[in-house]
């Protein structure tokens, strides 16, 4: 939270554009400072309603490591979000995205993996194209 503080700190000393319309430069910065806090507060009631303490456990599986190879396999999924984005459209190549990298990182197939990467494409959808009206790639196919 004391980070998403001095982050809107650092927002308020942006100077204020006399080019710019109603979304000026300082808008995404201070969006970013809001979602970084709600982000903090959650974390926080989550570990002071926390039922147990976590305890740490040696275990004899080694951990899973960020290796080069598993960095080029995420970014091979991220840059297939441009041709997918020219072929299907923003939102569902959003979630192609969305869902590709969870599976990626281990998730189980679930209908709420399904529900999360919806809703992450609609919230992406209406902060870039509905609020700070960010032109979006239309779709070839459909």
């Amino acid at each position: 939270m004391a980070v998403a503080a001095l982050y809107y700190a650092a927002t308020v000393r942006i100077p204020v554009s006399t080019l710019g319309g109603e979304v000026g430069p300082h808008v995404f910065p201070t969006v970013l400072a809001l979602l970084l806090g709600i982000a903090g507060v959650s974390m926080a009631l989550r570990a002071l309603f926390a039922r147990r303490p976590i305890a740490v456990k040696a275990s004899d599986e080694p951990a899973s490591e960020a290796t080069p190879l598993r960095a080029f396999g995420l970014l091979g999924i991220g840059a297939l979000y441009i041709p997918f984005a020219l072929l299907f459209g923003y939102v569902p190549a959003l979630f192609l995205l969305i869902a590709s990298i969870a599976l990626y990182e281990g998730a189980t197939p679930s209908w709420r993996m399904a529900v999360i990467a919806v809703a992450g494409a609609l919230l992406f959808w209406l902060l870039f194209v509905a609020l700070l009206g960010v032109g979006q790639p239309q779709s070839i196919l459909l």
